[in-house]
């Protein structure tokens, strides 16, 4: 697992209490979405036609019939099976023990999602 782009949480040295459900889900959501990012921005351009096309075959439309956001959603879909990326139950227990080896995946957008207790009213 390769990462190209941006510079992944920092380090920790150590872990003292299991991180809430929802800061979890907010990672999950942040670690899928930079894999897939990864992946298709890794794509020659050549090979995102190849991929459309095949798309379309694959539901049936006729050539040039889907719009882009159509194409994209079937693309990304697509993308994320041959990713197979875990379910959210495995990511979150694997990560628990192993934060190191996702957080430089992380590109921090989790952060926004999840309110802090300093800003809670």
């Amino acid at each position: 697992m390769a990462r190209r782009t941006g510079k992944g949480e920092p380090r920790r040295t150590n872990r003292s209490a299991a991180e809430p459900e929802e800061v979890l889900r907010a990672k999950y959501l942040d670690y899928c979405s930079a894999r897939v990012c990864d992946v298709f921005m890794e794509l020659e351009e050549e090979r995102v036609f190849e991929l459309a096309r095949a798309a379309e075959q694959r539901v049936g439309a006729q050539q040039g019939a889907l719009n882009l956001r159509q194409v994209v959603t079937l693309l990304v879909e697509q993308l994320m099976g041959d990713l197979a990326l875990p379910d959210f139950e495995s990511w979150a227990e694997d990560y628990e023990r192993n934060p190191e080896e996702y957080d430089p995946y992380l590109l921090g957008l989790w952060k926004s999602s999840v309110e802090s207790p300093a800003t809670s009213s």
